[in-house]
C-alpha cells in the first residue's frame, strides 16, 4: 500500500503503558525527563507522524491491517541509555513476548514504509524504549545503579497503540485514535492522554 504521509512533528504513533502501571515511571520522569509535560510515558513506533488531516485515512488503513495482530505482553524491569556526546538519554527496556515490538513495526512498514524514520536513527535500527531522563555522561552508571534495585518490575498486555497529537509546541499530547489488536482476553486499561 503506497499512500504519500506528509510527516509533521506534533504528531507520534506509539505505544503507551496503561495508568496502572506507570506510577514509577512518572516519578523519576517529573524529576529527570525535560519533556514529561509534553509526553506521556510512550514507546515511539513512529516520530514524525502523519500530519492529522490525514489522520482518519491513515488510521483506517493501519486498523485494517493490525486488526488479526496479535496481543502481547510487554515487560518493564530494565535501565539502559544511549549517549549523545556529553549528554544520556535513560530509558526502560520494553521486552516483549515474542519480540512484538519489532513485529508490530515491521507490520506498520509495510502499510507505510516511508516512516521508518525510528530505524535510520542509529546504526542499530529501531530500538523501542521508554524515555526516563536525560543524565551527564559522567552520572549515568551511578543513576542506573541507584534507580534499579528500587524499580518493582510492571507487565502489561500490548492490545493496542495510539495515534497522538498535540496543539502547539508546548501543548501536552493526547490521544486521538487507538488502533486494536487481535486479543482473546482484552483488558479494560485506562491510558495517560486520553480525552
Amino acid at each position: 500500500m503506497d499512500q504519500q504521509i506528509k510527516k509533521v512533528f506534533h504528531t507520534a504513533l506509539v505505544l503507551v503503558p496503561p495508568k496502572q502501571c506507570i506510577d514509577q515511571i512518572q516519578l523519576l520522569r517529573k524529576q529527570y525527563d525535560k519533556a514529561y509535560e509534553r509526553w506521556m510515558p510512550h514507546v515511539n513506533l513512529c516520530f514524525p507522524f502523519a500530519d492529522p488531516a490525514q489522520f482518519e485515512q491513515v488510521f483506517q488503513a493501519l486498523q485494517n491491517h493490525l486488526k488479526d495482530f496479535p496481543a502481547f505482553q510487554v515487560r518493564l524491569r530494565e535501565f539502559n541509555h544511549f549517549q549523545h556526546g556529553k549528554n544520556c538519554v535513560m530509558w526502560l527496556n520494553p521486552e516483549s513476548e515474542n519480540d512484538g515490538i519489532q513485529k508490530l513495526y515491521q507490520e506498520i512498514l509495510k502499510v507505510y514504509p516511508q516512516l521508518d524514520d525510528l530505524n535510520k536513527k542509529s546504526e542499530h535500527g529501531f530500538q523501542p524504549h521508554i524515555t526516563i531522563g536525560q543524565f551527564g555522561t559522567n552520572q549515568i552508571e551511578q543513576r542506573k545503579k541507584a534507580f534499579q534495585p528500587q524499580f518493582q518490575e510492571v507487565q502489561f498486555q500490548c492490545q493496542e497503540i495510539h495515534m497522538i497529537s498535540r496543539n502547539g509546541q508546548d501543548d501536552p499530547f493526547q490521544i486521538m485514535h487507538t488502533i486494536k489488536f487481535k486479543t482473546e482476553n482484552p483488558q479494560a486499561y485506562e491510558y495517560p492522554g486520553q480525552k
